[in-house]
């Protein structure tokens, strides 16, 4: 019997909230509102925390933008070097300036093997090093000033050269300041023009000037070829050298890169002189007068990003300068090829515009 009364009375309770839900139901048609309509239920505090949880990112989830250039081939779409940085994170990507507000740091370290040391032209004697710390700065977009011998799409970098030049052999001392300015004139489609003017301070060698026009060809995805001309003044002995280079610029993955380089490199141009010192930093190998020979480099690097913030690329090259003569020179100069390599190892740190403004 007590089963039995609580069935009926369970029974009851039923029928009481099926009847008061169908008087709220037909409450809300009367007013307008859809009867389906479920009422908004109080969370609770763990549920209002999961909820929370869920909605927000995860912190350490990586959230990539994209950021569309034009090739030759038709558009590629490129990995930016964090959200709400638009420059490219493939070094092959990346224009010829940075982006308004944008710092750059160079860190450098060169081993140059070749000193001519007497007649018979065997590299005798300490190698050139240099640890070389430059730094640069994007005024505008298409304008950036800077203490440095690394520019992009430029010929490779002149050992003993920098903001910071320190010459550790063949003995110790400070090296040569070369202060540029680059404009970009032209960015039509996949082709980009700029115009450099470098004005190197003796303070370790001879005075020069140099005017560049480096070009960027964005030929295809990933892919792009350097090129252009550089004309370096020489004051000691006022000589000229014509620099025209041709680079390849690949990009295996938007943080792995690697690249070739050559060109033809003509020294010492109807100068007065015999030759400049073995440790002039404006000249390459050999320092007869009137040579041309062709250089040869090759190279890789990775790039990392850290915290939104600062953009590293490390990256290694060796090459020959020259790999082959056009016009061989005789006596002391004649430096064999396999004495004339040199290596480099350098990091190259951008900076967010965003943390400067």
């Amino acid at each position: 019997m007590r089963i039995v009364r609580l069935f009926w009375a369970a029974l009851l309770c039923a029928w009481l909230v099926a009847s008061a839900g169908a008087v709220a139901q037909e409450a809300k048609s009367e007013n307008g509102e859809s009867p389906d309509a479920e009422e908004p239920k109080a969370a609770t505090p763990k549920a209002a925390k999961k909820e929370e949880q869920t909605s927000e990112p995860e912190p350490d989830a990586e959230v990539r933008e994209a950021l569309v250039l034009k090739t030759a081939r038709g558009e590629d779409v490129q990995e930016t070097a964090a959200p709400g940085w638009p420059y490219p994170k493939a070094y092959a990507s990346r224009p010829l300036t940075m982006l308004k507000y944008t710092i750059r740091g160079t860190f450098l370290f060169n081993v140059k093997r070749a000193i001519p040391g007497d007649t018979v032209g065997m590299a005798r004697g300490k190698p050139f090093i240099s640890i070389d710390i430059g730094f640069a700065f994007a005024i505008m977009d298409n304008l950036e000033v800077g203490v440095s011998n690394y520019r992009l799409a430029s010929p490779p970098p002149r050992v003993g050269q920098a903001l910071f030049p320190i010459v550790a052999s063949p003995r110790g001392t400070f090296g040569d300041m070369p202060l540029y300015v680059r404009y970009r004139f032209l960015q039509k489609d996949y082709v980009e023009i700029a115009a450099d003017f470098v004005l190197s301070i003796p303070t370790f060698t001879n005075l020069s000037a140099t005017l560049g026009f480096p070009v960027r060809i964005r030929t295809r995805r990933s892919l792009t070829f350097d090129t252009g001309f550089e004309l370096v003044l020489l004051t000691n002995g006022a000589g000229l050298n014509v620099e025209t280079p041709v680079k390849a610029v690949y990009n295996i993955r938007p943080n792995g890169f690697v690249f070739a380089d050559s060109g033809f490199s003509f020294q010492n141009l109807a100068r007065n002189t015999t030759g400049g010192s073995a440790l002039d930093t404006n000249l390459a190998y050999p320092v007869a007068r009137n040579q041309v020979f062709i250089p040869l480099g090759v190279g890789g690097g990775y790039t990392h990003v850290i915290k939104k913030i600062v953009m590293l690329d490390v990256f290694a090259r060796f090459g020959w300068n020259p790999f082959a003569y056009v016009n061989p020179a005789g006596g002391r100069s004649a430096v064999p090829v396999r004495d004339t390599w040199l290596l480099t190892v350098g990091v190259i740190l951008h900076t967010n515009p965003d943390v400067h403004k």
